[in-house]
């Protein structure tokens, strides 16, 4: 059972209710929706009378009094049927929404990704560089067909420029790419 319930609203099927508690007096009817209220908050009741005389409102005597007429409700001791098909039933429902709303989520930043990641390829310059070398394949022949030069970006003025030499090493912030002769030329032929 639900315990710690705090939904702000409780079911009340009217006719039902009335239909159930037709014999019941003005202040035993608010005994039971009280009760009801505690149970729908809480996914329980005590059996204790003194704390279900606080819970209803009443005086101790003037509950115990009530308490074999109201006891008729419940069942198992202080178990409500309804209330507790209502709790289970809010329950499974709660459950639901929140995993569509994970779904929804999962989905909704996937979707952002794949949105900025698109925007970040259409405005930063791409470079493909030859695979890292491993350990594995330190003592392998890397003889290619074409030379590999490596590209950096070095600031001058207000436009960054290609340059194809390796000269000078860059600080780390301008570490160069390695990349093919072809791709180099390119870049060097746009950014003249």
């Amino acid at each position: 059972m639900q315990s710690g319930w705090d939904e702000p609203w409780m079911p009340l099927y009217v006719g039902d209710y009335l239909g159930d508690t037709g014999h019941l007096t003005t202040a035993q009817h608010g005994a039971y929706l009280l009760l009801m209220m505690h149970y729908w908050r809480k996914g329980e009741l005590p059996d204790c009378d003194r704390q279900l005389s606080k819970i209803t409102k009443l005086p101790l005597k003037t509950w115990c009094d009530y308490r074999p007429v109201l006891q008729d409700f419940f069942h198992s001791g202080w178990r409500h049927k309804r209330i507790d098909a209502e709790l289970d039933r809010m329950m499974r429902v709660s459950e639901k929404r929140a995993i569509a709303g994970q779904k929804g989520g999962l989905g909704s930043a996937l979707s952002r990704m794949k949105l900025e990641n698109a925007s970040l390829g259409r405005s930063l310059p791409r470079a493909i560089a030859p695979p890292m070398p491993t350990e594995a394949s330190a003592g392998a022949n890397h003889s290619h067909p074409h030379s590999y030069q490596t590209l950096s970006f070095e600031a001058s003025g207000d436009v960054g420029h290609a340059r194809s030499d390796t000269a000078r090493p860059l600080p780390r912030a301008h570490q160069a790419i390695p990349v093919s002769a072809e791709l180099a030329a390119s870049i060097a032929r746009k950014t003249s």
